[in-house]
């Protein structure tokens, strides 16, 4: 059910989920569609890519180790082409690999297994976020 926060703009979210796994690839999608987010997905990271060449994004969800280009490797290319979309890494690499994270580009780090609803109030809150930055 979309949410029904007064102050929410009128204009839809929409985000790119990155994950290969297509089990929680279709449930991330189904949280996001559950609230009001129009949502387009990415099984590798080359694909990710090419969608963010031509898209525009309220929030980008992003595993760190799918295949043919890395989530480190998006995360380089989103901030190399000045894209300022809010990432929210979620992930199950080590704590070591965290540290290489860029914290200007990832704004959120949650380690699989998440909380569904932890996960659904933080992306929903990341969109919320973004559209107030970009309007002001």
């Amino acid at each position: 059910m979309p949410s029904t926060d007064a102050a929410a703009p009128e204009r839809r979210y929409r985000a790119l989920i990155v994950e290969d796994d297509p089990a929680i690839r279709r449930l991330v999608e189904r949280l996001l569609i559950r609230q009001g987010i129009d949502v387009d997905t990415a099984e590798d990271g080359r694909i990710a890519v090419e969608k963010l060449t031509t898209g525009q994004y309220s929030v980008i969800v992003l595993d760190l180790m799918v295949p043919e280009v890395t989530g480190f490797d998006v995360i380089e290319h989103v901030k190399s082409q000045g894209i300022t979309t809010p990432v929210a890494v979620v992930s199950a690499v080590s704590q070591q690999s965290l540290t290489r994270l860029d914290l200007d580009v990832v704004k959120l780090v949650m380690m699989k297994p998440f909380d569904v609803d932890e996960f659904t109030k933080a992306i929903v809150q990341l969109c919320v976020d973004d559209r107030s930055e970009s309007v002001s």
